[in-house]
């Protein structure tokens, strides 16, 4: 008797068909073409639990493989293929020439795309790592939105998970501080230049960091301050803004726990002086909220590791989002991982020799097979 069981995981509807020599098909969606007359409902057949689990672990970036008993139904040459897809290292990709060569049949490229598009197990075994000539996301049976997602989730999973063994502070508070409004000055005052200068500038106003103390100064004296920053005129103003505004909410989380994230992170970006870098870094540093911070050390490590970074910034921040656990101290982490590596590695003028990510990186191995150009 084959059974099957119809589930949520990651947003996405599941739906697995298998029996107890091995899952013999996965499909994601609301419809699927596959009939399921004839098949039995169940609910907690211990391979489809093991599934949903590992599924799930998949989907958050926790997983790189499965360790499941599949029994995908197909003819001889197409279950090498499949076992080819199924040896592609986790977070790379393959062209459909490179499978044809490593199942025999060299020329076989346009056959080896068809066993691609026939694969009856999805993710699981990953006919997403195949890619066309010239690095060209082809077809995909789920469309080619949830082939690139799939591919940037293993790619951004690669990354954190690299620069975190290559990272002594691991684990470690990446934004030290002794007040939310400490984190909040940082975040103006970091604005185009160094957290070195940022370090004389919060010395200098050491004994004033509550608003009271901030607003007490006049424009000129705060800016003579912060004159380390840089633009000190400028974030002179947004730090009396800044201040005025924490003073309004009675300077306490609490009265700000009734906003949604979105909602909150609106009103930051109200105040004069806050852009959508600062704002996240506000949020997720100081308020434990979830977004993640984009700025240049992230643009420049994801380019050269071979992403097609959009412009965009919230385009680029949802991308990274999607790929890692929505927690605020996950992104926090993971965004301070990715300065440390910008100031330590990847400078403007990179040093690759000893860099945890030069084996995956385009910019260093100008010959690694780019998954997002």
């Amino acid at each position: 008797m084959m059974y099957y069981e119809v589930f949520e995981i990651s947003g996405y509807r599941v739906t697995l068909i298998g029996d107890e020599q091995g899952l013999s098909r996965l499909m994601i969606g609301e419809e699927v073409e596959y009939s399921l007359k004839g098949l039995q409902e169940v609910c907690g057949f211990d391979l489809f639990e093991q599934a949903k689990i590992q599924l799930a672990e998949y989907f958050i970036g926790s997983r790189i493989d499965f360790d499941l008993k599949l029994n995908p139904q197909g003819t001889d040459f197409q279950k090498s293929v499949w076992n080819a897809l199924r040896e592609i290292p986790y977070g790379e990709a393959r062209t459909y020439k490179q499978i044809a060569v490593e199942v025999g049949n060299p020329k076989g490229a346009r056959a080896v795309g068809m066993a691609n598009n026939k694969n009856p197990l999805p993710v699981i075994i990953p006919c997403h790592r195949v890619v066309g000539t010239g690095n060209k996301l082809t077809g995909y049976v789920f469309g080619l939105t949830m082939k690139r997602h799939l591919l940037n989730l293993e790619k951004v999973t690669v990354i954190f998970r690299r620069l975190e063994a290559g990272n002594a502070r691991h684990g470690k508070v990446w934004w030290p501080s002794d007040s939310v409004f400490e984190i909040m000055v940082g975040a103006i005052l970091t604005q185009n230049t160094t957290w070195k200068n940022v370090e004389k500038s919060l010395s200098e106003l050491s004994d004033y960091l509550i608003p009271s103390k901030i607003l007490s100064f006049s424009q000129e004296e705060l800016a003579l301050k912060i004159k380390s920053s840089g633009y000190q005129n400028q974030k002179a103003l947004y730090l009396k803004t800044m201040a005025e505004w924490w003073m309004s909410k009675g300077e306490s989380i609490e009265c700000l726990k009734g906003l949604s994230d979105n909602e909150f992170r609106t009103e930051l970006l109200s105040l004069k002086g806050v852009g959508k870098e600062t704002a996240d870094s506000i949020m997720v540093y100081a308020f434990s909220r979830p977004f993640f911070v984009i700025d240049a050390y992230t643009r420049r490590i994801f380019q050269r590791v071979g992403f097609e970074v959009p412009k965009d910034y919230d385009e680029f921040r949802i991308m990274i989002e999607e790929c890692v656990s929505r927690d605020s101290r996950l992104y926090g982490e993971y965004h301070g991982l990715l300065v440390e590596h910008a100031k330590n590695y990847c400078l403007s003028i990179p040093k690759c020799e000893k860099c945890p990510l030069a084996e995956i990186c385009d910019y260093k191995v100008e010959e690694t097979l780019s998954l997002f150009g």
